[in-house]
């Protein structure tokens, strides 16, 4: 029960990534590089998140540029279309937390 909690959140956060970047491509490194959720993922979680999304018809594997290490994925545009406002409800969200933060830290400094 706990693996299918970690996996719904690692999805979700992915997800919520690509949709407020919106991002054509995405790499491990961009997943790793993410929020506070993303950055705790090893190689192997970021393939079994995206191999998750690619079941789900969001993303596609495709060669990386630098190697053939290299993880890279397309992202299905359509995506983008059907989740607009989830996109911006997320974007929002996002924004409002950071200030959050920033108005915490300032309370904390001062």
């Amino acid at each position: 029960m706990l693996g299918l909690s970690d996996d719904h959140e690692r999805l979700t956060a992915v997800a919520g990534y690509v949709l407020t970047h919106r991002v054509q491509t995405i790499t491990s490194r961009d997943i790793q590089r993410g929020d506070r959720t993303m950055r705790r993922l090893k190689r192997q979680d970021v393939i079994t998140v995206c191999d998750q999304l690619d079941a789900l018809g969001w993303v596609r594997p495709t060669l990386g540029l630098r190697s053939l290490n290299s993880l890279q994925w397309d992202v299905n545009p359509i995506c983008h279309a059907m989740f607009e406002k989830r996109a911006s409800a997320e974007a929002e969200r996002r924004q409002h937390d950071r200030e959050m933060i920033a108005t915490m830290l300032r309370g904390t400094t001062a």
